[in-house]
This record gives structure tokens, C-alpha cells and sequence, in this order.
């Protein structure tokens, strides 16, 4: 199973056409909603952690992005999974993050939801700076197309990923990895997700996209990519019955 993982504020329904892409290709796959049934006042990045841990077996391969790929680090660390691949992905703590301060100053108007544990979901100018930024002009009635489907998260989880991310042991990661970069992605840079890559001796792949890989027309790429890597582990799609 290919068990597909969002980022903060995203929706599993952002996974949809990469989910069609490889059902086509044989692969089951779910896509798994982080905030279903936890209160968003008190979740923190640990409660993801421990609800896609519980999920998962030892035949599965873990897919997120940005949180979602952090999250994915974690699993690999903590549990037996075929492989494991982080899409412009969050890093832990001990990865360098070179997002510009200048970028981030909008971002102080939500530090009383951050105060008051109040959950959140970013203006979409600020997600244009941010998660967004880096799109080409044909690409923005895709992004606020897809920023309408944007849900709340966790402030808690928010200030963890900026003040306090988790520390993952990269020596008790045993699965092969992926790490994936967008060239336009300026939240979770090239340089970021290279030393990710570096720290688990990882494979890397870099694409011409944004962080928010979804509205570029080029996301099949990412996909194939993907898939490549999965075949070339010996992670392949279930064979149809031809007598049926």
C-alpha cells in the first residue's frame, strides 16, 4: 500500500491526481487525513506521528509532503516500512532552514493563534508568499483553486515546526528514502532538502516546481520519479489476474 501524507493545512484530497497516477499503475493507495478525529488545540506534531504510526505496516510505503514528509522521516526511524518518500519536505531539527526573515514578518499576525492555541489556516497572500511562492503566471488560478480546499491546523503544531522540530535518528532509519525538491520551492529549498537527503545518505531528486508541487503542470514528473525509485527497490504494483 502507498499510504499518502499532507502537509499543514492541506487536505488528503490534494494527493488525488498522484493517487489516480498510481492506481493506474497497480498501486493500492490511501491517503490519510492527519486531523481527523484530534482536537486542533491540543494536537502536536507527535500526535501525527502516533497516528500514522499505528497505521502502517511493514509492506507499506510512506509518501508526505512538506509536514507531511517530516512526518515521514519519523515513521521510517521508528518503524519497519518498505521505503519511504518525503516530497519538499519539513526538516527536523538539525537541518538548517533558509527562509528569509523578510518573507516570514506577515506570519507574525497569526502569533496570537500560536498564543491562544487557536487553530489556523494562513491568509491566501501569505500562502502566495510562502507555500505558493515561486508560481508562474498560469499557475495562480490553479493555486487559489486549491487554496480554497485548505483546511485549519494546529497552531501547537505550527510554532513545533518553527521553535521546536522533532529530532529524528537517522541511524535507525533502515528503509531505502527519497527525498524530492522543488527548484521554485522557497519555503523548503533545494539546500534544505539536500542536507535531508545528505543525513540519511538518501537518494535525491529535484524538479522544476513550487512547494506546493500540486498546481504545476509538470506534478507527473514528480510522479514517475516516484515510481522509478520504487521499481528500482523492488516496490512493485500488484499484478491484475488476467483470468478475471
Amino acid at each position: 500500500m502507498l499510504v499518502f501524507i499532507h502537509g499543514l493545512c492541506n487536505v488528503p484530497d490534494a494527493w488525488g491526481p498522484m493517487i489516480s497516477f498510481f492506481s493506474a499503475a497497480g498501486y493500492p493507495c490511501t491517503a490519510v487525513d492527519l486531523r481527523e478525529g484530534l482536537d486542533l488545540r491540543r494536537v502536536r506534531v507527535a500526535d501525527y506521528f502516533e497516528k500514522i504510526e499505528g497505521m502502517v505496516t511493514k509492506e507499506d510505503v510512506v509518501i508526505g509532503h512538506s509536514l507531511g514528509g517530516l512526518i515521514v522521516q519519523k515513521i521510517a526511524e521508528k518503524k519497519d516500512i518498505r521505503a519511504a518518500v518525503a516530497v519538499c519536505s519539513a526538516p527536523p531539527r538539525g537541518t538548517s532552514m533558509d527562509i528569509p526573515l523578510l518573507d516570514m514578518l506577515p506570519a507574525l499576525r497569526y502569533l496570537p493563534h500560536v498564543l491562544f492555541n487557536k487553530p489556523f489556516k494562513p491568509s491566501f497572500s501569505l500562502a502566495k508568499n510562502l507555500f505558493l511562492a515561486g508560481m508562474t503566471n498560469e499557475e495562480e488560478q490553479r493555486a487559489l483553486e486549491e487554496y480554497e480546499k485548505l483546511g485549519r491546523d494546529s497552531a501547537l503544531v505550527m510554532r513545533e515546526l518553527v521553535m521546536h522540530r522533532p529530532v529524528v535518528d537517522e541511524q535507525k532509519v533502515g528503509c531505502p528514502l527519497l527525498f524530492i525538491a522543488g527548484k521554485r520551492d522557497q519555503i523548503c529549498s533545494p539546500t534544505t532538502v539536500k542536507q535531508m537527503a545528505e543525513k540519511y545518505h538518501a537518494e535525491y531528486q529535484e524538479y522544476d516546481c513550487c512547494h506546493h508541487f500540486f498546481i504545476n503542470r509538470n506534478w507527473d514528473e514528480v510522479a514517475r520519479g516516484i515510481q522509478d525509485f520504487l521499481l528500482r527497490h523492488n516496490v512493485r504494483p500488484i499484478e491484475k489476474d488476467s483470468n478475471k
